[in-house]
């Protein structure tokens, strides 16, 4: 397939036309993951995103999983969200197909859209997450940045003892250690940059 870039100028630019609330659907299993195997794979089975395209170049993006927040610029026929780039195939009032490009994408995915009257609420870009139990002690404590935990984690057991403590780099967890009722330690994993994997103690 060809592509043929386009230009939309004037009232009618991408930027105008890419704001409000989009719907893609994607099969739950993702063919570059299979390699070509002889499994039969359900690729009828999908699940759905929203995209929340925002002034200022912010766009909220719900998953099943979650929702996160990341940036989005537009250069001609090119979008780019967040560190990923995408060639604009096609732009309507509702419908619109994006195809990923780059040096490092091995597999080019097409990303089909369409305009949808689902409403979602744009997330903080920073967020306090403070859960207590019943009883009054604390629960959990940590932060959120762009939807995504970050820095130190803390849960705690309902006596007050401290359940566990991890440390996340954007949802990733660098370090996690677990603690019983009593405040003992039962273990402890971290990720390893030499080895590039987790190691328990």
């Amino acid at each position: 397939m060809s592509i043929i870039p386009f230009t939309l100028s004037g009232q009618d630019s991408f930027e105008n036309k890419i704001l409000g609330t989009w719907e893609h659907e994607k099969p739950n299993k993702d063919p570059e993951l299979l390699l070509r195997t002889n499994s039969y794979v359900d690729s009828t089975i999908t699940e759905t995103s929203i995209y929340l395209f925002q002034k200022d170049g912010v766009l909220d993006i719900k998953e099943s999983y979650g929702q996160f927040k990341t940036n989005y610029t537009v250069s001609d026929s090119t979008l780019k969200l967040g560190s990923r780039s995408y060639k604009i195939l096609e732009l309507s009032d509702n419908t619109m197909t994006l195809e990923e490009f780059g040096d490092l994408v091995l597999f080019k995915k097409m990303l089909n859209f369409k305009r949808t009257e689902t409403q979602i609420e744009p997330i903080q870009g920073e967020e306090k997450i403070s859960e207590i139990f019943e009883n009054g002690n604390p629960k959990v404590f940590g932060l959120k940045e762009n939807g995504f935990k970050n820095g130190i984690w803390i849960e705690w057991h309902e006596n007050g003892q401290i359940k566990s403590i991890s440390y996340y780099n954007n949802e990733a967890p660098l370090m996690i250690m677990k603690f019983d009722k009593e405040g003992v330690l039962l273990s402890k994993q971290w990720y390893d940059l030499n080895s590039n994997s987790y190691r328990t103690d």
